[in-house]
């Protein structure tokens, strides 16, 4: 698995392309990395109107396993606090969108969650695919 030089979401993504390929080698899945780049006004526009959902998750598995249907996790980069102290999710407009989404998802009968740093995301992959989620 490629070594992360720093902590930003898109090397997160690559290590668990990374582990996913090795370790889950017919298990598909896709990111949603459109979000983070740079593009024209023509692309930009093109790309909400193809994705009119704000707060879509990072990661989506296509496997069913036997309780949901497939896995979207929404990937935050190490020591990003989603809850606070008390369990209620932070004031944030951001945060809160991409809560909103993943309950749709829940409710639709897919496991949806928010990821916080490598080892969480694939601690969520590993229980997931082994049916213990």
């Amino acid at each position: 698995m490629k070594k992360i030089l720093s902590h930003r979401e898109s090397d997160i993504y690559e290590a668990i392309s990374s582990f996913m390929l090795i370790k889950y080698p017919d298990v598909i899945f896709r990111f949603d990395f459109a979000a983070g780049m740079k593009m024209s006004l023509y692309q930009a526009k093109h790309h909400k109107y193809l994705n009119p959902w704000t707060g879509y998750p990072d990661l989506f598995i296509a496997y069913p396993n036997g309780t949901y249907c497939g896995l979207f996790i929404e990937i935050k980069k190490k020591g990003v606090a989603i809850f606070k102290k008390d369990g209620t999710l932070r004031s944030d407009q951001h945060l809160q969108q991409q809560d909103e989404v993943l309950t749709m998802l829940h409710k639709a009968g897919y496991k949806a969650t928010f990821g916080v740093g490598l080892d969480q995301c694939i601690d969520i992959i590993d229980n997931y695919l082994a049916g213990r989620s």
